[in-house]
């Protein structure tokens, strides 16, 4: 859209501009004209002190229209041949902006015919258009120094921190989720726990920029649990106490990204621990490790010159002997190990996808160090850098994405698998942005 908006102010540009060169050479024809029919005398006074008077000569119109006229028509030029013969990147994904490009449009008789090829090939442009990461980049930078960023996706705050947009909040899906979630709960008879992440822009608020929208996660929470009732079922984790009472919280928030670093899921996994009743293990006793990574804000921002986060993963000694399923539709994919190696590559945009292999319908955990224990997790991706950490005191977790995610009817409904593997620990690890606004109509 960026990129679709950016084009089009240089087309008006170049059209406004047009406008001008065809008034500016009309203007100086009919002046021109004027001169040659009814020339202006020159009047001058010699060193005698006598009036001389010159009759005006023709003139004609200006080469310096000609050569803007020239100029606009090469400059069209260029581009057309520059849109023609680059080399093109159709269905490929944008390592910057995080999406998969256009492809070709359609050229069938149908597709033309439905009025669908013409929106096709607009779409093909804004993606395909000549120095386009240029142009996002200028388009994003006038809307940050003109203040017009505030109401765009993503900011950007101090020390490099892009935010994202506060979350608009839905009564009636806040409403909706809640009673989904404490539905679950009682009639699976569950020992629940929930633990709602509030957003950077909340949590951080002495990195937002000067101007910036108000961010009302602690309001949200606050209304799922006591006016839509979660609490009545479900002990809290008040997520802003526990990250404010560990320290430096700009540690626990990526700059480039809106999910927890690693650092911060460690620390939502011991407030977790505590209240399910065992001790958590000690930060000492995991393998870290760092890769470069720009997350999803980054990509929204169109700011290329931030640096890059440092992204890390933590390996206790239980997690190679993991097993890891995946569960979509009918079909299921088997892993060892919580981490996708091969999604920590350098040419792999989407580092975070590595954590537990993304999001999945169901992903079932088997640790065979354990013996018992059967944890369920109704999680978004923020869950998806938690869970491993509590896969070190469980057997088995089953960990469900309710969302889009769940999408075939062929899936077992989760009051289903809490009953086949007699479940009675239940956490809920949401961000702030799925409980107030999102979809997790498949919890059922």
């Amino acid at each position: 859209m960026l990129i679709f908006q950016c084009i089009v102010t240089v087309r008006i540009g170049f059209a406004d501009s047009l406008k001008t060169f065809k008034s500016a050479a009309r203007f100086r024809f009919r002046y021109t004209e004027q001169q040659r029919t009814n020339p202006q005398p020159e009047i001058t006074m010699n060193k005698d002190c006598k009036i001389k008077v010159k009759r005006g000569t023709r003139n004609t119109v200006g080469s310096a229209n000609k050569l803007l006229i020239v100029l606009f028509a090469g400059f069209i030029s260029v581009f057309f041949l520059l849109i023609m013969f680059l080399p093109k990147h159709e269905g490929e994904l944008s390592p910057n902006e995080r999406r998969v490009l256009a492809s070709a449009p359609n050229t069938s008789l149908g597709n033309i015919l439905s009025g669908k090829f013409s929106g096709e090939v607009d779409t093909w442009m804004e993606d395909h258009f000549p120095a386009r990461n240029a142009f996002v980049s200028i388009y994003s930078h006038m809307n940050l120094y003109s203040g017009r960023s505030i109401v765009e996706k993503v900011t950007l705050g101090k020390n490099n921190r892009l935010f994202s947009a506060p979350v608009q909040r839905d009564d009636e899906t806040m409403k909706t989720n809640a009673e989904k979630i404490s539905g679950f709960i009682t009639e699976n008879d569950l020992n629940a726990c929930t633990f709602i992440i509030p957003s950077a822009g909340y949590m951080l608020p002495e990195e937002l920029p000067a101007v910036h929208r108000e961010y009302a996660d602690g309001q949200i929470i606050d209304a799922l649990n006591s006016m839509y009732g979660l609490r009545n079922c479900a002990k809290s984790i008040f997520a802003d106490n526990v990250f404010n009472n560990a320290g430096n919280v700009s540690e626990l928030y990526y700059r480039t990204d809106h999910h927890l670093t690693m650092k911060g899921s460690y620390i939502a996994y011991c407030a977790i621990a505590k209240e399910l009743g065992f001790e958590p293990l000690t930060e000492s006793e995991f393998e870290k490790h760092s890769y470069s990574f720009y997350g999803t804000a980054y990509g929204q921002s169109g700011l290329w010159e931030i640096p890059a986060d440092d992204l890390q993963t933590w390996i206790g000694s239980y997690d190679s002997d993991l097993s890891v399923t995946v569960i979509d539709g009918t079909v299921e994919t088997e892993h060892r190990g919580s981490l996708d190696t091969d999604k920590l590559s350098d040419d792999v945009v989407d580092k975070y996808a590595a954590y537990l292999y993304s999001n999945h319908g169901i992903t079932k955990i088997v640790n065979p160090n354990v013996e018992s224990g059967t944890l369920f997790v109704l999680k978004d991706s923020y869950g998806n850098a938690i869970v491993p950490f509590l896969a070190a005191h469980y057997n088995t977790i089953i960990m469900l994405d309710t969302r889009t995610m769940y999408y075939s009817p062929t899936m077992p409904a989760p009051s289903e698998l809490a009953k086949e593997y007699n479940a009675k620990d239940f956490v809920v690890i949401y961000g702030v942005d799925t409980v107030a606004a999102g979809n997790i109509d498949w919890l059922r």
